[in-house]
């Protein structure tokens, strides 16, 4: 059984085995996907890079999508150590489909999609064998010593993973504009905004709203429905 990490991805597109721990980036991929004053490259640019041999596009999916994959696993009841390996399962099946995806802006709906048949599977193999535990009595989620419950924060990093991957999935003006109204430290200043993207202060409101549709569609596409009142 592999050992656990909380954002598996692999190493490299030949040695597909390689594991690297949470949080670990290379300086490539993180070039792709955060270069210095350029917009993030789209799932066709780095589909198109990956399939030419690039390495570094390739291990750019990885991290863009990794956190997808593995909490769509763990929305099906899987363990730590049986996601990481869905996980695994998810990207080898990519290496070798990766030029037969029709269109490369639905990647994050191909990945959330092979994960949750992959973990349908390994669920079935868990249940055939009562001597393996599902999460609920998994010795990966010990009692939280605050009294919480692990679900729920199994729960919280589920979201997490499956809006980041919504948010790369839709145009980079939108996702750029939610991310300064709702992601910032402050309290949004919607001129300041307005100024920032260049547009009238009384236009920023209904362009965020449409943005937020275009999340919404995106959050769906993936499988994922929030609840009523439940913050994104």
């Amino acid at each position: 059984m592999s050992t656990c990490h909380s954002n598996p991805t692999l190493g490299n597109r030949r040695g597909v085995g390689a594991r690297r721990p949470r949080g670990a980036t290379t300086l490539k991929s993180t070039r792709y996907l955060r270069e210095v004053n350029a917009e993030p490259p789209s799932d066709s640019i780095l589909v198109e890079r990956a399939l030419q041999g690039d390495q570094a596009a390739w291990s750019a999916i990885v991290e863009r999508y990794g956190g997808l994959a593995y909490a769509t696993a763990r929305r099906t009841g899987l363990g730590r150590a049986e996601c990481e390996d869905v996980v695994q399962s998810v990207f080898v099946a990519l290496v070798r489909s990766l030029g037969s995806v029709r269109d490369a802006e639905s990647l994050a709906a191909w990945i959330s999609t092979s994960a949750r048949r992959a973990a349908w599977r390994v669920g079935r193999t868990i249940r055939a064998s009562p001597t393996r535990p599902l999460i609920e009595d998994s010795p990966a989620f010990p009692a939280r010593r605050d009294g919480t419950d692990a679900a729920d924060a199994v729960a919280a990093e589920e979201r997490g993973a499956v809006i980041r991957a919504a948010l790369d999935s839709i145009d980079d003006r939108c996702r750029h504009l939610l991310q300064a109204l709702f992601l910032g430290a402050r309290e949004p200043d919607y001129r300041a905004i307005g100024e920032r993207f260049g547009i009238a202060l009384n236009s920023v409101g209904p362009i965020r709203n449409r943005c937020l549709r275009r999340l919404l569609k995106a959050l769906e596409d993936l499988g994922f429905d929030p609840s009523p009142g439940q913050p994104l």
